[in-house]
């Protein structure tokens, strides 16, 4: 009988072989078993006034979005159980399930969230919503939707049959409060950042049958974002990307579980499309300061590639595999899990990465290993679990193989054992073997995009013509197979340029699909594990500008050893006359590295110098980067984020305060407490000095404070047209010696001022050239 078996064939049916992904997998394994479960707990218990067994952990798990930690523990240690059959793993995850078990038996309650109740008495009430704030809690549904998500991954990947009580326990709480509001006080309630809670409820519907899931499902859809995206409408410019990448997730398997709603479907293509093809980086991640900017756009900077998006990506990727099995979807993979997400954990130590900086000359910032607890540290405890999950896709006796990662595989459906030997990336060879049962099947191997030469494939050393192709898609080969069946596979591997997209004068170097960085050593090298993500220290080793007008970068990019994808770019093509080291990107750690080189063109020199002499800098992004700097406001609701785009639609995140009498706004930054200090602020240079707002004028004219000191006055009146403009301040030295911090005050003038619009605060060892300074007698 012919199995009709379809889907991704995961962890629990494949095993990684010797292999970079096999050493990273044991690095996140090491990881999780290095952390203490009782600590991730404890915010749960201290939310329902419970006593917790241990302290809770630091980092975000101090504050209001506690618990997304273990959410995200729970599932890391679900699919690294699969993945290795570690039963240490598996002890800690029931050990956990039994606890949250205890705390609803224990209040009552079906709530088990690692922050206040009160949170979501308020969201019901649809008061005090902001884009990332219910009243003064952070993202509360983001928050628990880690902790729903925990508990599926409990109950599908380990069988564990008391998390699915207790997250249906759960789920009905969330039901019944939804039962009490309106359709239009859902949505105001979904302008908050949410997680994928339409996701978790379309899944318990498909895993209970449970009308009131599939409603709930719908109801925490976000129809601001999915109805543009539904009628292919691209409203995605200024917004959080990770924000709506899970909202989007959610739609798709609302359309798993529903497919009438085909909508969904239509919106989560067009939302792939338009990320992947328009606002990607060269190695798969997108995003900048962790919002998306305007389609075309490559913008370098530290805050490039949130990994969480790519995480999120790739999850998005695998649903619209599954309905149309296009090899495009996993070019984009492949270069997501090798480009990015093999790169952002460290191999040392298992810590992971928030950004994957493009800020030429930059280096990699790692969380530290029990004090961040940022979103990406929670996705980057999945990541190495998670490996496998795309290599194999079978759909009744078709398989397709569409990443050439050393692997073995359990095709239970059809009775074979495979195994796929190579040392690709380092190696242009494959040998898939069957080395188990017999059985009619159609093989499909991918044939990658970036070949430049065809792809090849021989079944048993068979002397007659080879299987070939050099279009991308899959190559196959039907037949019986049986045990000892040999297939040899060759993809034949270049060095190539890629150009970004904004700019000709802007470019990258591959090799095959593995993206090339510039390292550039470790002297001056800052310490690199931090306790937040705030602590973005801007510091660049110098990047040469390539100067060259020969195309083919083969001339100029020398082979060092393709066996360790080591190259070398001449020193006859660059500026300082030496040669700089290539290797892959996902390689680089601990040391400074670019991916995006200067081609012809001296890039930003006013950037470059800001950089070297910035202490700490912050951005109005209304999120981690303000919340870390300790943003205040008497303002409320005037006191908000937005954005503009200058004539090359380069993103710029806002902050202005008016609206009530000497309307202010402030930052927390770090100083040098023994020498002279200077702020630099940017703001955006195309606005009136005066405007108004429901009948109330306004006057942009403002004071600029440190430690409630005045160190300057300034006044916007279209200073420079269609882009931000910089003003720096000198700081008293008084003001900051012996301080390690200051608080940073834009403070309106008058009952109807208005400070700002400010894009950039920085602290700075020395006064900028070029740039205006204002010393205050």
């Amino acid at each position: 009988m012919i199995n009709t078996k379809k889907g991704f064939l995961g962890p629990a049916h494949v095993h990684l072989l010797e292999g970079p992904f096999q050493t990273s997998q044991h690095t996140g394994e090491r990881y999780l078993l290095s952390l203490d479960i009782d600590r991730f707990l404890a915010p749960c218990y201290e939310a329902q006034g419970l006593t917790p067994r241990k302290e809770r952990y630091a980092g975000w798990e101090a504050r209001s979005i506690s618990g997304h930690s273990l959410g995200h523990y729970m599932s890391a240690l679900a699919v690294t159980y699969v993945a290795t059959g570690n039963v240490t793993l598996k002890q800690t995850l029931d050990y956990a399930v039994n606890e949250l078990a205890s705390i609803q038996e224990a209040t009552g309650s079906g709530y088990i969230g690692g922050l206040s109740e009160e949170a979501f008495h308020i969201a019901f009430r649809a008061e005090h919503i902001g884009g990332f704030n219910i009243g003064e809690y952070w993202v509360p549904w983001y928050s628990v939707h880690k902790i729903y998500r925990g508990l599926i991954d409990a109950y599908q990947m380990t069988g564990n049959r008391l998390a699915l009580e207790v997250v249906t326990r759960f789920a009905d709480w969330a039901v019944e409060g939804l039962n009490t509001m309106t359709e239009e006080q859902i949505q105001t309630m979904l302008l908050c950042e949410h997680g994928g809670m339409n996701e978790v409820f379309a899944q318990l519907y498909g895993i209970t049958g449970t009308p009131a899931y599939l409603k709930a499902a719908h109801q925490f859809t976000h129809q601001l974002i999915l109805e543009p995206l539904e009628k292919e409408r691209d409203e995605l410019q200024g917004r959080h990307a990770n924000t709506q990448i899970p909202k989007v997730i959610g739609a798709a398997e609302i359309y798993n579980q529903d497919p009438v709603q085909t909508k969904y479907r239509t919106a989560a293509q067009f939302f792939w499309d338009t990320t992947v093809k328009h606002r990607s980086y060269v190695f798969g991640a997108t995003s900048i300061s962790e919002h998306y900017e305007a389609k075309g756009m490559e913008s370098l900077g530290i805050k490039t590639g949130e990994s969480c998006c790519t995480h999120n990506m790739m999850h998005l990727t695998k649903q619209l595999f599954a309905w149309s099995p296009d090899s495009a979807y996993m070019d984009y993979y492949e270069n997501a899990i090798y480009n990015h997400i093999l790169g952002t954990q460290d191999p040392d130590t298992g810590n992971k990465t928030y950004f994957a900086s493009t800020l030429q000359g930059h280096y990699k910032i790692y969380g530290t290993r029990d004090t961040a607890w940022w979103c990406c540290t929670g996705s980057g405890m999945e990541n190495p679990g998670k490996y496998a999950e795309a290599i194999y896709y079978e759909h009744e006796r078709d398989l397709y193989v569409n990443l050439y990662m050393a692997s073995e595989l359990d095709w239970a459906s059809q009775g074979l054992t495979l195994k796929l030997q190579t040392d690709f990336p380092y190696s242009e060879k494959v040998t898939l073997t069957i080395t188990e049962g017999s059985a009619s099947a159609h093989l499909r191997l991918r044939v990658p995009s970036w070949l430049q030469e065809p792809m090849t494939a021989t079944v048993n050393g068979d002397a007659g013509e080879p299987y070939t192709r050099l279009e991308p898609g899959y190559l196959s080969i039907d037949r019986i197979w049986t045990a000892g069946d040999v297939i040899t596979i060759t993809l034949p591997m270049a060095l190539r340029q890629y150009t970004a997209r904004d700019d000709a004068h802007k470019v990258a170097f591959l090799y095959g699909p593995i993206v090339l960085a510039g390292a550039l050593g470790s002297e001056g090298l800052p310490e690199d594990t931090i306790i937040d993500e705030t602590a973005l220290n801007p510091k660049t080793a110098s990047v040469p500008v390539i100067r060259t007008e020969e195309e083919d970068v083969r001339r100029w990019i020398r082979v060092v050893d393709a066996g360790k994808l080591m190259f070398e770019v001449s020193e006859e093509v660059t500026s300082t006359g030496e040669a700089v080291r290539l290797i892959p990107f996902y390689d680089v750690h601990h040391e400074f590295y670019t991916v995006y080189w200067p081609l012809n063109d001296e890039g930003d020199a006013v950037e470059k110098a800001l950089n070297d002499m910035t202490i700490d800098s912050v951005q109005p992004d209304g999120q981690q980067d303000e919340i870390g700097h300790q943003l205040a406001s008497n303002c409320l609701g005037e006191h908000y984020n937005g954005s503009s785009t200058n004539g090359r639609n380069k993103l710029y995140m806002w902050r202005e305060a008016y609206g009530v009498k000497n309307a202010a706004f402030s930052y927390r930054l770090a100083v040098d407490p023994v020498a002279v200090n200077v702020l630099c602020a940017a703001y955006w240079g195309g606005d009136y000095l005066h405007f108004e707002r429901e009948g109330v004028r306004y006057e942009r004219v403002f004071s600029i404070l440190v430690e409630d000191v005045v160190v300057g006055e300034q006044r916007i009146h279209m200073n420079k047209i269609g882009e931000a403009f910089y003003a720096a301040y000198d700081i008293p030295e008084e003001v900051t010696r012996g301080k390690e911090h200051v608080t940073v005050t834009f403070r309106a003038i008058g009952d109807n001022g208005c400070a700002g619009k400010v894009t950039e605060v920085r602290t700075m060892r020395s006064r900028p050239k070029g740039l205006n300074v204002i010393t205050m007698e």
